[in-house]
């Protein structure tokens, strides 16, 4: 053991054998057998690789190197020598960091970050941090692979934890990890609604209501709710719903149906919690379609209260739908507008374009159908389908109008922001715009990343990973949110990462132009000059942003000291520079400058830039490929100006408790009196809402009330009572013959499977343990 308080980095790994308790339980011998061999492993391979054991406890172990190889190293051999012979169930997790030593102990965060990520192995798994893997980059023998990004108990960060895939080293499935994550309290994920109408023509309908209800609970404070790209990830899909909600990371889960047949429409749902994969709620509705925004918040404000009564307190208005228009047919055209639009390629963007008119023809105030054409005309001009100066005009028209009409939609000023940064070269406004789409609602992924990339190319790196993670945990499944975390990396000069990632966002879309552009900056960056300089030459020429090509070219000779082509090239993007739609070849002609040294050019192309207001200098002017203009002190200086950031704060609202002590203390006694006398918890539908009208609260003070005055959310509070009455009844005599089941029934509960749940949370039993106990 060290002296006392001796600081150092080093290789922290933490083992333990998985089920050993259990194993003890069954056979003691066996454990005692098994813990042995464990030790004798352990301590053999510590000796050859290096290692240092801190500490034996139990079953498990702490110990400590000095090399990240021979650490790994050493993992790797422990595992397939406890696979040979008497198999021992071991886990493995490694972490480097800072660590303290003290006469008897080491502790530090470090340690505690390595044992959280132990804890989410499973036997035969070895697990390591982001920093082991970034080291094991180079070792050709040792392959990892990513099993995605965590929160964990006292860690301030998510954070990305990989897996040693090497030939016999178990790899945990999503849903191991998962399961063994801190709680996901308040999240939740909305399948596709499925389409039973007789026409599958109406498949656009069903979506349309899905994402309806999306952007309604969306709304809720507090609660994460799933975008809508990673839900209809599983459209069609028929898995196993914890697998579903481990991948999506949520704790419950809606699914349902929509039925569509002339006038008439029906509406089911269902809400699942995902850990014990049982339903807590159902309902159907039958309804008129001229009706179809009163159902939509009808169903929206329901499943909001289930989700309150389940979750504990959650602060919603009474209506979450909106009509938008008068017009039932423009909404139809409106929906499969969307329809089409989500696709994300030409064709149908075209497609919704139509269908958004039409919408508009039967109704010019409506908001929605301008933002939707705003959406599409952007982005065919952002993959230059039409001319990006028309594109914008158009978008900027559609957007003025939908904000005028409706000043309040997250959607509106996320468009807005995009305007000030590719029209207009505000930095400052376009992150003020953002900021006002995420405080509408932080539901919203596309303008969470999209902050995330503006803090980024300002050198804000914790802001941007902690918008990134919020974008990450909603739309997980989404290539674009994965291109934002590869540009991330990228700006953040790890290359190797961010092309991984790139890859993987290509294999789900070959046709993301940005996603090309980069991959073949980080191939620049990795010194693969050839592969960079011929990178676009297998490539479709409708991915092919002719201004990159020549520019990554011109950029890869540069950088090989190949004179004779970088001049070659260097004119070419010159020519390219002098067109009427030659922004982008000047941006590569001004990283061109930088890289081969003429930073006076380089800076006269920043201040034309600036002059001309052209959006790219917002995003080339931090990009690594110009990290020797960084060196030049006119580099602080223009970056003031061109990432200025006065006037960007917004002032956040003062939480204010809902009921002060003096009103809490007074309903509290309302609520208890009224369920004693009453005794309200016996009718099996009872609901917040109705407990609520029942005692003259609010739904939100109620709620509250529950959460902050007696610590349990609804559920927990209602079936604690009819825990006690079945406790009551089964003392009776005279419910000697009646069935568990039945005193359950006729205590309040209406679910098997909730009496089950509930009665072990407030007892410690299973209700046929309690019986035979009291028997």
């Amino acid at each position: 053991m060290k002296d006392k308080n001796t600081r150092q980095l080093a290789v922290i790994m933490f083992t333990d054998i998985v089920g050993y308790t259990a194993l003890m339980q069954a056979n003691e011998k066996l454990a005692a057998k098994s813990r042995a061999r464990h030790r004798e492993v352990f301590e053999q391979l510590h000796q050859k690789h290096l290692g240092e054991i801190i500490q034996y406890y139990g079953d498990g172990t702490l110990s400590v190197f000095k090399s990240v190889i021979e650490a790994v190293n050493c993992a790797i051999s422990i595992q397939e020598c406890l696979q040979k012979g008497l198999t021992v169930p071991l886990r493995i997790g490694l972490h480097l960091g800072d660590i303290v030593f003290d006469a008897t102990e080491v502790y530090g965060d470090a340690v505690n970050f390595a044992s959280r990520i132990e804890n989410l192995g499973t036997a035969g798994s070895i697990l390591l941090s982001k920093k082991i893997n970034d080291e094991l980059k180079n070792q050709e023998t040792i392959s990892t692979t990513s099993l995605g990004v965590f929160e964990f108990k006292n860690i301030d960060k998510p954070a990305e934890v990989f897996a040693i895939s090497n030939k016999g080293i178990k790899i945990p499935t999503i849903v191991d990890v998962k399961r063994k994550q801190k709680k996901l309290e308040n999240t939740i994920a909305v399948l596709p609604f499925v389409n039973l109408s007789d026409s599958t023509e109406n498949e656009y309908f069903s979506d349309g209501i899905t994402e309806e209800i999306i952007n309604a609970l969306a709304k809720i404070k507090n609660l994460k709710v799933t975008s809508r790209t990673s839900s209809f990830f599983f459209k069609g899909k028929n898995l196993p719903i914890p697998e579903i909600g481990a991948e999506l990371g949520v704790s419950s889960i809606l699914e349902g149906s929509v039925r569509l047949a002339g006038n008439a429409i029906r509406i089911t749902a269902q809400l699942i919690q995902v850990e014990e994969d049982y339903h807590f709620w159902s309902d159907t509705w039958d309804r008129k379609l001229e009706n179809v925004f009163e159902i939509q918040d009808e169903v929206s404000l329901l499943i909001a209260d289930k989700l309150r009564e389940h979750f504990g307190h959650l602060e919603f208005e009474e209506s979450l739908v909106s009509k938008p228009t008068a017009d039932v047919n423009a909404y139809g055209y409106c929906l499969k507008a969307k329809f089409h639009e989500n696709k994300w390629n030409p064709e149908d963007t075209n497609t919704a374009i139509a269908l958004y008119e039409k919408a508009l023809e039967l109704d010019p105030k409506y908001a929605d159908a301008h933002l939707g054409l705003a959406n599409c005309i952007s982005f065919l001009g952002t993959i230059s389908f039409i001319p990006f100066e028309e594109a914008w005009q158009k978008t900027s028209m559609h957007t003025n109008k939908a904000l005028e009409l409706n000043g309040q939609s997250s959607g509106v000023h996320y468009q807005l922001s995009n305007q000030a940064f590719f029209i207009e070269c505000d930095y400052a406004k376009s992150l003020l715009e953002m900021k006002k789409a995420i405080e509408i609602n932080p539901n919203n992924a596309e303008a969470q990343q999209f902050i995330s990339f503006l803090y980024i190319i300002a050198g804000e790196k914790e802001k941007s990973r902690q918008h990134l993670d919020i974008a990450w945990s909603i739309n997980p499944l989404s290539e674009e949110t994965l291109f934002f975390k590869a540009y991330f990396h990228y700006m953040l000069e790890d290359y190797e990462y961010s092309l991984q990632l790139l890859n993987k966002c290509l294999e789900g879309n070959d046709k993301s132009i940005p996603a090309h552009s980069v991959k073949a900056i980080c191939l620049l960056k990795l010194n693969r000059y050839e592969e960079a300089i011929h990178y676009f030459d297998a490539l479709p020429a409708e991915v092919v942003v002719e201004g990159d090509r020549i520019g990554i070219i011109a950029m890869g000779y540069a950088l090989k000291e190949d004179s004779k082509n970088e001049r070659l090239y260097t004119e070419k993007l010159k020519s390219l520079a002098a067109k009427t739609e030659g922004f982008t070849a000047e941006a590569n002609l001004f990283m061109q400058y930088a890289a081969i040294g003429e930073n006076d050019k380089a800076f006269a192309w920043v201040e034309k830039a600036l002059a001309n207001k052209s959006s790219l200098l917002l995003l080339k002017y931090s990009d690594p490929l110009v990290n020797s203009l960084k060196k030049d002190p006119r580099y602080d200086a223009f970056q003031k100006i061109i990432y200025k950031t006065e006037g960007t704060k917004i002032k956040s609202k003062k939480k204010t408790q809902l009921l002060t002590t003096k009103q809490s203390e007074a309903y509290a006694d309302k609520l208890l009196n009224y369920l004693l006398e009453d005794r309200a918890f016996l009718n099996a539908d009872l609901s917040l809402r109705e407990l609520a009208n029942n005692i003259e609260m609010h739904p939100n003070n109620l709620s509250w009330l529950l959460n902050n005055f007696f610590g349990k959310n609804y559920n927990e509070f209602i079936n604690a009572y009819r825990v006690e009455e079945f406790k009551r009844k089964v003392k009776e005599p005279k419910n000697a013959d009646l069935t568990i089941e039945g005193l359950a029934y006729e205590s309040g509960f209406n679910s098997k499977t909730v009496f089950n749940s509930y009665f072990k949370k407030e007892t410690g039993l299973t209700p046929k343990q309690f019986l035979k106990q009291h028997n």
